[in-house]
């Protein structure tokens, strides 16, 4: 059974954008589904995808010895089992805990495209 490392952002454009609603959605459905004991909830720094939030990193627990110094609560680490959504709403991040984490099978087309160009740009 698979365990993961749920990281919703809580920079400022995300959190204007919602992303404290789309935790709660996490944080409930995983209570909803007793999915804690898979699943830990964080809220993570700016992932520097502004343009694209909210912004939600899933990473597959794989026993790798956390450093406190690692920017991966704001970087994309690219490692295996590393999951990038982004335009994150409530109803997404259900769809996301019901079959991500519950059934080990990432959204696809929820997926976001960290080379997405900034529409500011």
């Amino acid at each position: 059974m698979k365990r993961y490392r749920l990281s919703v952002c809580k920079g400022s454009s995300c959190k204007a954008g919602g992303s404290d609603a789309v935790a709660a959605a996490a944080r409930d459905e995983l209570s909803t589904r007793k999915l804690q004991p898979r699943c830990e909830l964080y809220r993570g720094g700016c992932y520097g995808f502004c343009h694209m939030g909210p912004n939600v990193v899933i990473r597959e627990e794989t026993g790798r010895k956390r450093d406190p110094l690692s920017p991966e609560d704001y970087q994309l680490m690219g490692w295996e089992g590393e999951t990038y959504y982004s335009h994150m709403t409530p109803e997404k991040m259900r769809r996301v805990v019901a079959e991500h984490i519950s059934e080990d099978k990432p959204v696809v087309e929820l997926f976001g495209h960290p080379d997405e160009p900034d529409p500011g740009d």
